[in-house]
């Protein structure tokens, strides 16, 4: 018989060596990938390595916890007789007492904070816009323990703790933070994810809790360190898309678990907690560049400087304004922002490089008031709310990142049902091929509109 020892978040494979042998090459492959990029190598180029990276380490014969239930199912279909002990040492975490949420969870939500908390681990998969901070906040409340919540931008940490203050009506100063240079540890903290060394160690020890907000953006191999090293018995992740842009999904597999619920787009939307999309595609003129100009250049060419598409979308963008709807226009770049900007004189155009208050005065008058907002920020994952078109003048961009801005623009509200999206086919190198993958992506999802102009 097999012998599964769990320690912390590692499991350790014990028995006759013929046996773990066999059971490591039938577990093994679930724990491997290929990150992306692997191709360009060097140790690749040459032959050293095949471009693999796998998580089971050979020398301690043990994995990471996450993939337990995988292997518990391996194992079983191969009727491998097996036996689990959890002989983790967990510590005494301090009770959090916070008071019942000022709202009711939808039948969705109340499902994943079951499972999750059913679960001890694991991620929770909505839409951007349907709730998992509501989720996260239900499950501290529930649990009682002291919790660390990572965040992978500053504007996260102060987004959480404004969100979890407001829910848990508590002061702003009652919650924790770690990051920036600051380090104040509270019941409940918020944590920039940094390297475990730059962490306090209390962060691992102390709290019974550990959330990754955003997991399909935060770098894979800090959750994967950070959730080695963790003591918590309950550890989730959330996400808004089932996989990773650089395809270490495994890294957080590995590290925090299964999918603990995964709703897609279509179906919120069907059930009427997501507005109704309606995809505009304009087309673009063609241009053609040499194969050695680099991607920065085309960029830039196509994209930041093209007089013809920048007056096309600032063209959209009036057409719409002028007719009462909130529009917001995402830029990657400063200055492709400044050149519409000064195109649309009348909109709003902030950056990453404005101060916090600036950028909150702004979001706040663009939600209350409407109008046009030009700006980088949905791509920090700041909230904008109260868009009624969102117009992706930026071109670019991996499917997650799609994915993450189409769910910012598709929050329902009581005036709003449906929304619109409007997108460039560009047609010039590397460009094309992403503007056909977005195109993918909106005629994947059944709820949406998609038509060519």
């Amino acid at each position: 018989m097999i012998r599964l020892i769990a320690n912390g978040n590692s499991v350790f494979i014990y028995g006759d060596p013929i046996r773990v042998k066999k059971v490591r090459s039938s577990v093994e492959p679930i724990m491997k990938f290929r990150p992306k990029g692997f191709e360009y190598s060097e140790k690749y180029k040459s032959g050293e390595w095949d471009g693999t990276i796998s998580l089971y380490k050979k020398f301690t014969n043990s994995f990471p916890r996450g993939f337990l239930n995988e292997v518990f199912t391996i194992l079983e279909l191969s009727e491998i007789e097996y036996e689990f002990i959890d002989g983790t040492q967990l510590g005494k975490f301090l009770p959090v007492e916070v008071g019942p949420l000022p709202m009711t969870l939808r039948p969705y939500q109340s499902y994943a904070v079951e499972q999750a908390i059913n679960m001890k681990r694991g991620v929770i998969c909505l839409p951007t816009g349907t709730g998992k901070t509501l989720c996260a906040a239900e499950i501290i409340r529930r649990l009682g323990l002291t919790t660390v919540v990572y965040v992978h931008k500053l504007e996260l940490l102060h987004q959480w703790t404004d969100t979890l203050a407001g829910l848990f009506n508590m002061p702003k100063t009652e919650i924790g933070m770690v990051g920036n240079g600051v380090v104040i540890l509270k019941p409940i903290t918020i944590a920039m994810v940094q390297t475990v060394g730059r962490l306090p160690s209390a962060l691992f020890t102390d709290f019974g809790v550990t959330i990754f907000d955003e997991t399909h953006h935060v770098a894979a191999d800090s959750v994967y360190e950070i959730s080695s090293e963790s003591k918590s018995p309950y550890l989730f992740g959330l996400s808004a898309t089932p996989y990773r842009a650089d395809g270490k999904d495994k890294m957080i597999a590995g590290g925090v678990g299964d999918f603990i619920v995964n709703y897609g787009l279509t179906e919120m939307i069907d059930k009427g907690y997501l507005a109704k999309p309606s995809v505009t595609i304009y087309k673009t003129v063609p241009q053609s560049y040499p194969r050695w100009m680099k991607f920065a250049d085309v960029y830039r060419d196509y994209i930041v400087d093209n007089a013809h598409r920048n007056n096309l979308v600032s063209g959209i963008v009036k057409y719409y304004a002028d007719r009462g709807m909130t529009v917001y226009v995402h830029v990657k770049q400063v200055r492709h922002g400044e050149v519409l900007h000064r195109l649309i004189p009348d909109a709003m155009w902030i950056h990453g490089k404005h101060n916090t208050i600036t950028r909150q005065t702004a979001i706040h008058k663009f939600s209350k008031e409407g109008g046009v907002l030009i700006s980088t920020l949905l791509g920090e994952g700041v909230d904008v709310p109260g868009m009624d078109v969102l117009v992706l003048a930026c071109g670019g961009l991996s499917e997650v990142f799609v994915r993450q801005l189409i769910g910012r623009v598709l929050r329902i509200t009581v005036d709003k049902k449906k929304v619109v999206i409007v997108d460039f086919d560009d047609m010039a190198r590397h460009l094309a091929d992403h503007a056909q993958e977005r195109e993918r992506i909106y005629r994947s999802e059944k709820a949406f509109e998609v038509r060519i102009i």
